[in-house]
């Protein structure tokens, strides 16, 4: 659970300060701020995000059997990005301007998850 916890704030530092000088609308004021979103991140993730993935999975239920599955391939992305705009609204050094810099910071925060774990 540690190794997953540490995993998790690496991954959304890592992508935040990327996303920061990539996607417009997304703003770090102050550098260190990284590492707090990262533990806020990852602290959201760990208490909250098991109950957005079990609400999202009914939500979903639906258009899951009507498309066989199609929304969950999303659904990682989705949960990622309500995190995000949580912690967004919990950082005051932190800002994300509009959806779509919310949703490719959330992208960028899902592919680095996925990627970590992978190369250490």
């Amino acid at each position: 659970m540690l190794k997953t916890f540490v995993s998790q704030a690496i991954a959304a530092g890592l992508a935040v300060l990327i996303a920061s000088a990539v996607i417009p609308g997304v703003r770090i004021r102050k550098g260190n701020t990284a590492i707090g979103i990262a533990f806020a991140f990852a602290l959201l993730n760990l208490f909250f995000g098991w109950l957005v993935k079990v609400v999202l999975a009914i939500v979903l239920l639906p258009a899951a059997l009507l498309t066989f599955g199609l929304p969950y391939l999303v659904f990682g992305l989705l949960v990622n990005a309500i995190l995000l705009y949580v912690t967004d609204k919990l950082i005051d050094d932190f800002e994300i301007k509009g959806f779509w810099p919310l949703v490719g910071t959330a992208g960028l925060i899902s592919v680095a998850a996925w990627l970590l774990p992978r190369l250490f």
